[in-house]
């Protein structure tokens, strides 16, 4: 007779999830990992297979929790207001009070890890997916007349996603999410004028809030 799980699979994978994105995989031990799972070794392995298969469950786990503002941003019109919301969701993600900062998807394979390189395709791979639905989020809005035309969806959607990742690395080195929220004004000015005049932007005194300070 196989064994009785006696763990939570869900809350043993948010765990992990929450290790991977402060440590990054190759900095993620399978000590590490069963410590913050409260499993033992074989229990992990029964239930997530090896290292590599356990972070391919928690990369899905990360989007479909910690991003899963993504689809309602998509869904968002007019337009202006898709790349708002997918800003203002990538500070919620990547600098909340209650999270690791950082994005797993950008933090979690170094780039000068040869051996890790199935991971590190992996997360470019899922960051080429949201480029490529927003490009297509894009192409929509230019057919309907939303765009300009003759605009490069591509090349903005490109803009915005690295602009996201971006954000990502400032919150992982200590960006408050004040700071970022700021930020995000100025990056919707940058923007083509249909997408800025349809955002609503709170006020803010200056970019790093009052005054000019660099973050804290």
């Amino acid at each position: 007779m196989g064994r009785t799980r006696n763990f939570d699979l869900t809350e043993a994978l948010d765990r992990a999830t929450r290790e991977f994105w402060e440590k990054g995989y190759a900095g993620t031990s399978l000590d590490d990992l069963t410590e913050a799972m409260g499993i033992a070794r074989p229990s992990l392995y029964r239930a997530f297979g090896n290292k590599e298969q356990l972070f391919a469950r928690v990369v899905e786990h990360f989007e479909n929790i910690y991003l899963d503002f993504v689809d309602d941003a998509l869904a968002t019109h007019p337009v202006g207001l898709v790349v708002q919301r997918l800003l203002e969701g990538t500070v919620r993600a990547c600098a909340g009070p209650s999270t690791p900062p950082g994005s797993l998807l950008i933090h979690g394979a170094p780039a000068s890890s040869p051996e890790d390189e199935a991971i590190r395709k992996l997360l470019s791979e899922r960051i080429d997916i949201y480029e490529n639905r927003l490009a297509g989020r894009f192409s929509r809005a230019s057919a309907a007349g939303e765009l300009p035309a003759g605009i490069d969806c591509r090349a903005m959607a490109a803009f915005v996603i690295t602009h996201c990742c971006g954000m990502a690395l400032r919150a992982k080195s200590g960006a408050s999410p004040e700071y970022l929220t700021a930020e995000i004004k100025f990056v919707m000015r940058a923007l083509p004028a249909p997408l800025a005049k349809t955002a609503r932007m709170p006020r803010a005194s200056g970019l790093f809030g009052d005054g000019c300070e660099p973050p804290r």
